[in-house]
């Protein structure tokens, strides 16, 4: 466990898992997800779970909304056992969510967050209210027979000392993408290599990455490539020449 998940789970009191589900099913199936909540505080903890809608922009930035506004949301399409509990301190609660998937719905994937919500209850009188915080946990199913992945660049160009890149999802299913910059002479010598961290692009959108080029690159001309990686068998390489 790193220095940062130490600090949020101390902030918190409490973690839940898994993460994050992302599965690829059959439609008309009821499935059961099981989440594990685990109390890490020395008070007891009252932990509410309900959904809400999401979106992700251009820029990697996450809005909610009221659960079931967007039409392919999960939360009218799920059965939260229980919708709220107790877990004494230092303990473990099990959480068991239904899905049930239309039978002919005819979308490609239902997402929606699940929120698990806490708040102490005090082993001791105190005259304060605490708040715990919130978790977030994204799930995402795809309706094999109706998912469509397909993505492409809409621009790649060297501007500022930075490569900026627009990538679209032409699919229809959310895309979880990684990738690798990497910089090399015209004699192919390799000057620098990022590993982009994962990201989500939302069917239909669009994401824009900003990859800072080494202030320490002396003058000359230069290749710039990108590699991206979204779970086919093709990969998404770009290339641009360009000189400093």
């Amino acid at each position: 466990m790193n220095i940062l998940l130490i600090l949020i789970v101390g902030y918190l009191g409490f973690t839940v898992g898994p993460a994050k589900v992302e599965k690829t099913v059959l439609g008309a199936e009821s499935i059961t997800e099981v989440f594990e909540v685990q109390n890490f505080t020395d008070d007891s903890l009252r932990i509410k779970v309900e959904f809400e809608d999401f979106d992700i922009d251009m820029t990697g930035g996450v809005s909610f909304y009221a659960p079931g506004k967007l039409i392919n949301s999960l939360a009218s399409r799920a059965v939260i056992n229980p919708e709220e509990f107790v877990i004494p301190p230092r303990d473990v609660e099990n959480l068991r969510v239904t899905f049930s998937l239309p039978h002919n719905g005819g979308m490609a994937e239902y997402y929606s967050m699940l929120l698990f919500k806490s708040r102490p209850i005090p082993t001791s009188y105190s005259t304060s209210i605490n708040v715990a915080g919130e978790i977030g946990v994204p799930i995402y199913y795809t309706i094999s027979q109706f998912a469509t992945k397909s993505a492409t660049f809409d621009s790649f160009s060297v501007k500022n000392d930075s490569l900026e890149i627009v990538l679209s999802n032409n699919g229809n299913v959310h895309l979880r993408i990684t990738g690798e910059a990497i910089i090399s002479t015209v004699e192919t010598k390799i000057v620098q290599q990022d590993s982009l961290p994962e990201f989500v692009v939302m069917p239909g959108r669009q994401r824009r990455l900003k990859i800072g080029i080494d202030e320490a690159l002396g003058g000359g001309t230069y290749i710039a490539k990108v590699i991206f990686d979204y779970g086919v068998i093709e990969l998404i390489v770009g290339e641009r020449k360009f000189s400093r």
